[in-house]
């Protein structure tokens, strides 16, 4: 009987072991998905929330104009004005409680929701619902998430503005008088303040890591 080819079970070794790392990458891939494509869903979502927000807050009859039937007008005598209170906005308060602006950020700007830090699952700005509201005296408080819409906010210093519009299109202007950085559990601003209009906003720190808080004081100026 002949001996067996020299060398086939370190062969056989090598195939094992190229097959285990193989799976270990395709393990490590699945897990690396998992982690990452949910969190991006969720900013997916919320900008596109964010984006419908914007739309329906600049035209309150856009939310409905696509969804009427087409019907021929006819045209009617004319008639004295009535004058109506002007109204931004077209949901409720809820998902529509005010626009933020940042004027030194060309272009950056979203509609708050009006609630509690859950809604932060569904919209990247949310006003807390027992603060004070744009222009009334207290201390307001804003929860933006930085991704997408509001990745420059990092990049506002001191003196910079802040402009609230409510629903009544009311607008008022803050300027900001502090910017600090510091861990979740040593958030402070939550604290009432007795004098003045004051609001504050909170965002994460750095881009996408969010380990640490970036917090915004700004003081009304003027209305």
């Amino acid at each position: 009987m002949k001996n067996p080819p020299r060398g086939l079970p370190g062969w056989a070794g090598k195939i094992r072991l190229s097959v285990a790392l193989a799976a270990s990458g395709v393990l490590l891939i699945v897990v690396g998905l998992a982690i990452f494509i949910p969190p991006l869903i969720g900013v997916l979502q919320r900008s596109h929330a964010d984006t419908q927000a914007l739309h329906k807050w600049g035209d309150p009859g856009a939310a409905l104009s696509s969804k009427l039937p087409k019907v021929k007008t006819i045209q009617q005598p004319s008639a004295s004005p009535v004058a109506t209170a002007p109204s931004c906005g077209s949901g409720s308060p809820a998902s529509e409680y005010a626009l933020i602006d940042f004027p030194s950020l060309s272009g950056i700007e979203g509609v708050a929701g009006n609630g509690n830090w859950s809604l932060l699952l569904d919209r990247s700005v949310v006003h807390y619902a027992t603060t004070p509201g744009p222009g009334q005296p207290g201390n307001g408080l804003y929860a933006l998430h930085r991704e997408p819409n509001f990745e420059p906010l990092g990049t506002l210093k001191n003196g910079d503005p802040i402009v609230l519009t409510n629903r009544s299109c009311q607008q008022f202007t803050y300027l900001i008088t502090n910017i600090w950085t510091e861990y979740p559990s040593q958030v402070t601003q939550l604290q009432p303040i007795s004098t003045g209009s004051w609001i504050t906003v909170i965002t994460c720190t750095p881009l996408w890591i969010d380990s640490h808080r970036l917090v915004i004081r700004a003081r009304l100026q003027t209305s």
